[in-house]
């Protein structure tokens, strides 16, 4: 069953993020404390996916790698809390081998700001963060949900450069050269191993 969501339908759930992320913007809903959203998250994501694929659990791709906090994601989540980062409750779950990403956020210059950059955190095995990254239209602006939703104009190359300026990251891993394009375009000549 290949079925999309009405675009109208898609606005509302941006403005539905939006009301969420903005409208409580209190650190157990959207900070370091709101870190029972991966588990409603996980299961959103999985639900969502058999309404629609685009909502659905989707594999990180070696391009997004942008690279290694030196951190456990617990400090990792404050980290990004204090550098203007909010968590991103709704976002798509992504997997990194079947395993699912521990934290989702986002920075954007404003509330109704048409692009945002989203960093994705998953556990090293040795008490450090993997960070993923890319820069998109914005999930929680009604005006550009749709084009979040549809990946149009998301920017894998934008997203790591701009992570890799703003968080203290260590490059622990050779990864593709990111394109900039979407995630589906990297994923094309995705073969990376952690």
């Amino acid at each position: 069953m290949d079925t999309q969501l009405p675009d109208s339908l898609v606005s509302l759930g941006a403005g539905l993020g939006f009301a969420v992320t903005y409208g409580v913007p209190i650190r157990y809903n959207i900070g370091p404390e709101g870190r029972w959203w991966e588990a409603v998250r996980q299961q959103l994501s999985s639900l969502g996916g058999v309404v629609d694929e685009r909502m659905g659990p989707r594999p990180i791709t070696a391009a997004e790698y942008a690279g290694t906090l030196p951190i456990p994601p617990v400090l990792a989540d404050r980290m990004l809390w204090e550098r203007g980062f909010l968590r991103n409750p709704f976002s798509r779950l992504k997997l990194l081998d079947e395993n699912p990403e521990c934290g989702s956020w986002v920075y954007r210059d404003s509330p109704l700001a048409f692009r945002q950059l989203h960093v994705m955190l998953f556990p090293s095995s040795d008490a450090r963060t993997h960070v993923y990254a890319h820069e998109e239209a914005s999930s929680v602006n009604p005006f550009v949900g749709n084009d979040h939703f549809d990946g149009n104009g998301q920017n894998i190359a934008a997203g790591v450069e701009w992570a890799r300026s703003v968080l203290p990251l260590e490059i622990r891993k050779d990864t593709p050269d990111p394109p900039a394009g979407p995630w589906s375009e990297a994923r094309r000549s995705d073969s990376f191993e952690f």
